[in-house]
């Protein structure tokens, strides 16, 4: 009998830690470099909730621009700049393609999707 009790207290105290557990603490992070004029990986699938981290590997600047200016991110009017080292983090909340690209070498094709996909 003391064993019954001993399971269920067990699995209670388990199943509150495991619900309480805050959302974000499910989420991933993701790194996406620059190095010759690529991003790489250049398309990258996650989750909503998922946050992807762009580094500057390369021996130049670039600039960050999303097609998608609902998204709360850096547009053609505001680019997020990168010197060489920089990072720039970035939570994806919604279920979408999110093309992005460098502005400085889109004319050598440096573009990027993130596509977002429920859980």
């Amino acid at each position: 009998m003391i064993r019954f009790y001993f399971k269920v207290v067990y699995n209670l105290t388990f199943s509150f830690f495991l619900f309480a557990i805050p959302v974000d603490a499910l989420s991933k992070e993701y790194k996406v470099g620059m190095e010759g004029w690529e991003f790489n990986p250049a398309s990258l699938t996650i989750k909503p909730g998922d946050e992807v981290i762009w580094i500057n590997d390369d021996d130049t600047r670039h600039k960050i621009s999303f097609e998608d200016e609902s998204l709360g991110g850096p547009t053609r009017d505001h680019v997020h700049k990168f010197n060489v080292g920089d990072k720039f983090h970035f939570k994806f909340t919604r279920v979408g393609q999110y093309k992005y690209i460098c502005t400085t070498h889109e004319g050598q094709d440096m573009v990027g999707v993130i596509i977002v996909e429920e859980k």
